[in-house]
């Protein structure tokens, strides 16, 4: 693996066929499980309840800017808002900041001064073609973020030792070093092309009873596939602690003790928009969050190697005795969780 891995896969396409769908959420769980254990502190789900945010005033920031609206507790407008190309609203949070730019131009600059820091970075790459895929890097005040295939969106955990506080300047930088193409078998680097777009920006995070989200499908909802998240069926990992909703219910929090076994991943899918906090021993070690209808898993490194107790302080133990709690939250369909044994 690569710093691709650190890829987040932004959207599911609701059109997919049922086999493309199961690759989709295997990619997305493998990739958000990689990225955890590579850079703990940068996180693609949220890790507590969304709280009430203030806004985020912005200043000095590259041409680009759109004025900031306010959020309307209502059904997503349709047609959706954008800003610079991206959605005025994605992964629970409010886009105030963005910039685009055009090749052959390698850098983009976005300076804010944060109210608040539960920010989302967006970072987004169009009109390269032939299967060319740019290499982004993101940094802040000159510290690196993260880096590998453009687009997808990033949280932080903390801003320790970034330099990012509230109502001090804070300077967002998206540079272009490198490119792929896929061959085939592997993605191979190869010239930055002389054309395509490049954008970043950054959005502040809104409660969920504020966030329009979209309409909800007509007719009943798809069913959740029947191959469990990060490639597994339950023939092939019969070690797997599958948790699913109450289907009178979806609603009602789900408790189960179990023998523990050391886990590799946690990934949890829902159909609906949504959060899933997840509670081990009565310590919530994540949130799984969902802002449209579209089924995307989303996943999180597990307790091998001693990641839970280092992170949560669980001190968790093979046979040990082990309550697990999934306490839904706004969702209205069908979800469940998976413990993926190491």
């Amino acid at each position: 693996m690569n710093l691709t891995d650190l890829k987040q896969v932004l959207d599911e396409r609701s059109g997919d066929s049922a086999d493309q769908l199961v690759h989709h959420m295997r990619l997305q769980g493998v990739q958000t499980k990689v990225a955890a254990r590579r850079r703990r502190r940068i996180a693609t789900w949220a890790t507590c309840a969304v709280a009430a945010l203030a806004g985020i005033a912005v200043a000095a920031v590259v041409p680009g800017l759109r004025t900031p609206v306010t959020p309307t507790p209502a059904n997503r407008p349709s047609p959706v808002r954008t800003v610079e190309g991206f959605p005025e609203y994605a992964k629970g949070a409010r886009v105030v900041a963005a910039d685009s730019a055009a090749l052959p131009e390698r850098q983009i600059e976005l300076t804010i001064v944060p109210t608040t820091l539960d920010l989302v970075i967006f970072s987004r790459c169009d009109g390269t073609g032939d299967a060319v895929e740019l290499d982004e890097r993101l940094s802040v005040n000159g510290h690196l973020l993260t880096g590998g295939g453009c687009g997808g969106s990033t949280q932080l955990r903390s801003w320790d030792g970034l330099d990012v506080a509230v109502g001090k300047s804070a300077t967002f930088v998206m540079t272009i070093p490198g490119a792929k193409r896929f061959d085939g078998t592997d993605k191979v680097p190869v010239a930055i092309p002389d054309s395509g777009t490049f954008a970043l920006a950054i959005g502040v995070r809104v409660p969920f009873d504020q966030y329009p989200l979209p309409p909800r499908p007509a007719g009943p909802l798809a069913p959740l596939p029947r191959t469990l998240m990060a490639g597994c069926t339950e023939a092939l990992c019969p070690g797997a602690v599958i948790i699913g909703s109450d289907p009178a219910d979806p609603e009602r929090p789900i408790k189960r003790t179990v023998v523990w076994k050391m886990t590799d991943s946690l990934e949890m899918l829902a159909q609906t928009p949504g959060l899933l906090h997840v509670r081990v021993n009565g310590v919530e070690v994540t949130t799984g969050e969902w802002w449209d209808y579209q089924m995307s898993t989303v996943g999180m490194y597990g307790d091998k190697d001693g990641a839970w107790k280092r992170e949560f302080g669980l001190d968790l133990n093979r046979g040990d005795s082990v309550t697990i709690e999934i306490v839904p939250e706004h969702v209205t369909g069908a979800w469940q969780v998976v413990f993926t044994p190491a």
